[in-house]
């Protein structure tokens, strides 16, 4: 899927897809003119810096198939290949700091650093561009496109995106052999006590644990939500787990399971939950949608593993337990060229770029119903992901930008209290995790 000799036309053929790069003349760059008064040959460049699909074509592919239409603008590549993404984004920061972060750049909003890269004048706007195109956001998915909004404004245009930890992928075998029926993978129906009776019922000592996860940010997120509740206030300013019963809840209902009943492993014990689905270690794995597409990838034997996932239970305000994840494609607030770059971002963004961003690049990108339906022609799985997309809770984010800091914070001191070596009370544990979430976010703006 990530091939690097996949033409733009062999690409085309696969798809189906056309191209949607018609820009308004007010947003066409005046070097691609050609005849009467004013026309020049003047040739543009810009930057684009990016960890986003190095080594797959991709980028390569974008810039060619840009080219084609505006001759007159040349793009240099220049990806990120830093250790870690936040190794990518320092690297950003400094770039700009020195004058030469590229025209065209990505802060995602789900690594937290869209809000600083605004609020440091890094990245502009585009609102203006967009009105002038007329541009219909409503090719995207709404929450989406939400995410590329700050104080009012538009910043971007959608990149990656999914639904986060928002699903129980399940090997159907044991299930199936345990006389189970299989959840519904389209339906918010399977109550959080029906999947701690799984987990009991599934475990076998020594052979499998009936349900595995770890306890990061995104996980404990999705598990407050499931329970009616959530880990820090829509404000990024409280961790709400002093307070809200509903989130206490769900974290009772993990303590549990890891530390008094001992029916899940733990993480230090089995660092890749994944292959531990696939070898049959585990029943269930607490994951994400592309969790669910990936191990349906890497079955070998459906005898020993086959696919199947059950979604945590509507909530009582009716939106479904998830944390909707994404990130942006963005321009320098001081390029000289904002009519270019807003044209290469919607290049790389319509329906063509989007669905070649999943298949050339690799990422998960189910952000345009439209490149949904192409991936589920391919395969039918990603009709599971729909439900989610359509009404999902978008991520809460620290106020302060301090985002590193708070997903660390979080899988430090959530792993520890569920770690059944540590010996933790449940309200001790639950009192160390909210006083270290909360001291993260009273720090100073990052």
């Amino acid at each position: 899927m990530m091939s690097k000799n996949l033409s733009r036309r062999r690409f085309l053929q696969m798809t189906g897809a056309v191209a949607s790069v018609g820009l308004l003349a007010a947003c066409a760059p005046v070097a691609q003119q050609s005849g009467g008064a004013g026309a020049t040959t003047d040739t543009i460049k810009m930057k684009w810096d990016t960890f986003r699909g190095p080594g797959t074509g991709w980028n390569e592919e974008r810039i060619k198939t840009f080219k084609e239409k505006h001759p007159n603008v040349d793009i240099e590549f220049r990806p990120l290949t830093g250790a870690s993404q936040q190794d990518n984004y320092g690297k950003m920061y400094a770039l700009f700091a020195a004058g030469d972060l590229g025209d065209l750049c990505a802060f995602d909003p789900s690594h937290f650093h869209f809000w600083r890269a605004i609020n440091k004048n890094i990245i502009g706007p585009i609102d203006d561009l967009i009105a002038a195109d007329k541009l219909d956001t409503k090719q995207w998915f709404a929450q989406f496109i939400e995410l590329q909004i700050y104080k009012g404004k538009q910043y971007g245009l959608p990149s990656w995106g999914w639904a986060g930890q928002d699903t129980i992928v399940i090997n159907a075998v044991p299930f199936e052999a345990a006389g189970e029926k299989l959840p519904d993978p389209k339906a918010h129906d399977t109550s959080m006590d029906t999947y701690a009776e799984w987990a009991h019922k599934l475990y076998k000592e020594n052979a499998m644990y009936g349900l595995g996860m770890i306890f990061d940010e995104g996980h404990l997120v999705t598990l407050t939500r499931a329970f009616n509740g959530d880990l820090i206030n829509a404000d990024g300013t409280k961790c709400l787990l002093a307070t809200d019963q509903n989130a206490q809840a769900g974290l009772r209902w993990a303590y549990k399971l890891a530390v008094e009943d001992k029916v899940l492993p733990r993480p230090a014990d089995m660092a890749d939950m994944a292959a531990a689905l696939l070898g049959g270690k585990i029943a269930m794995q607490w994951g994400g949608s592309l969790d669910a597409r990936n191990f349906k990838r890497g079955i070998k034997d459906e005898k020993v593993t086959k696919v199947a996932q059950g979604l945590l239970p509507t909530r009582k305000d009716g939106k479904f337990p998830c944390q909707i994840r994404g990130g942006t494609w963005n321009m320098l607030k001081t390029t000289k060229h904002p009519q270019e770059a807003y044209a290469f971002i919607k290049h790389i963004t319509d329906t063509e770029g989007c669905i070649s961003f999943n298949l050339v690049a690799g990422q998960g990108a189910l952000v345009r119903p439209d490149a949904v339906q192409e991936l589920i022609k391919k395969d039918s799985i990603h009709e599971w992901f729909i439900p989610n997309l359509e009404n999902g809770i978008p991520a809460n984010a620290p106020a302060n930008s301090r985002g590193r800091e708070y997903t660390d914070a979080c899988q430090q001191w959530a792993t520890k209290m569920m770690d059944p070596k540590e010996n933790i009370s449940f309200e001790k544990g639950l009192q160390d995790l909210n006083d270290n979430i909360q001291k993260v976010l009273d720090a100073e703006p990052a």
